[in-house]
């Protein structure tokens, strides 16, 4: 499918694109040192960032909480793009969260510190009232993505390097375990289905990305999950109460 020709968007969708493309394209890419994927802000997936911006929209979040900031790409966008909520991020190593805390100096909506992701994410959950939460932390062999999950009772979750089933986009494997349906099968209270962007969706930009592209996977926790259903550019996966019950 083509991407939706930016002249059919209304004057209030191309506003939108535009702020998302000016922001995202001029991020500088730190990450590119160390990342398979070369940085940039969602893996350099503007596809993501526009999906990010209308999900925001649509569930009217009152905070973004991002967990494995690195060297801070998402964070400065997510910061830039949207000065008006508060922007949280952490990463369990210092020298990580000091390079992005610096580079966000005087961004009064961001607030980066260094600690064990669950704990950023049950504070979020003390503190908002509809947290936007994106999950990217794992580092080395961290991976506190189930635990992150357990600590979410309400609000919109984005798991990064999630598997889509699909060629294009790739995911993480830890200890055996992908990154995918079989995660949220482990979850105490496990959602009856989650959601992913359709792989032949049209978007109003295409995505520039050549290398690594990282599938995502989209959780309503205590929402309403009717705006992801009846969003045309994602996919509604039900897990199966098989996959369930053989954990």
């Amino acid at each position: 499918m083509e991407p939706t020709p930016h002249h059919q968007l209304t004057g209030r969708q191309k506003a939108h694109v535009e702020n998302t493309l000016r922001i995202f394209y001029t991020t500088v890419r730190a990450g590119q040192i160390g990342l398979s994927d070369g940085g940039g802000p969602f893996g350099f997936d503007i596809t993501v960032a526009l999906l990010v911006d209308e999900l925001l929209r649509d569930f009217a979040c009152d905070a973004i909480v991002e967990t494995g900031c690195f060297l801070g790409d998402t964070t400065d966008y997510l910061a830039h793009r949207y000065p008006d909520l508060p922007v949280r991020s952490c990463d369990v190593v210092p020298e990580h969260a000091e390079f992005t805390r610096n580079r966000l100096a005087g961004m009064g909506n961001a607030i980066v510190t260094c600690e064990d992701s669950p704990l950023l994410v049950a504070d979020a959950q003390r503190t908002y009232r509809q947290p936007f939460y994106f999950l990217d932390a794992h580092w080395a062999q961290s991976w506190p993505l189930e635990r992150e999950l357990a600590a979410v009772e309400h609000g919109l979750v984005l798991i990064h390097d999630f598997d889509v089933g699909h060629e294009r986009f790739s995911y993480d494997t830890y200890n055996g375990l992908v990154c995918g349906p079989a995660v949220l099968a482990r979850m105490q209270d496990p959602p009856k289905v989650y959601f992913t962007p359709d792989p032949r969706a049209g978007w109003p930009l295409p995505c520039l990305q050549t290398g690594r592209r990282a599938g995502v996977g989209i959780l309503a926790i205590g929402l309403d999950t009717g705006p992801l259903v009846d969003h045309p550019q994602l996919l509604t996966h039900h897990l199966s109460a098989e996959m369930v019950t053989n954990l």
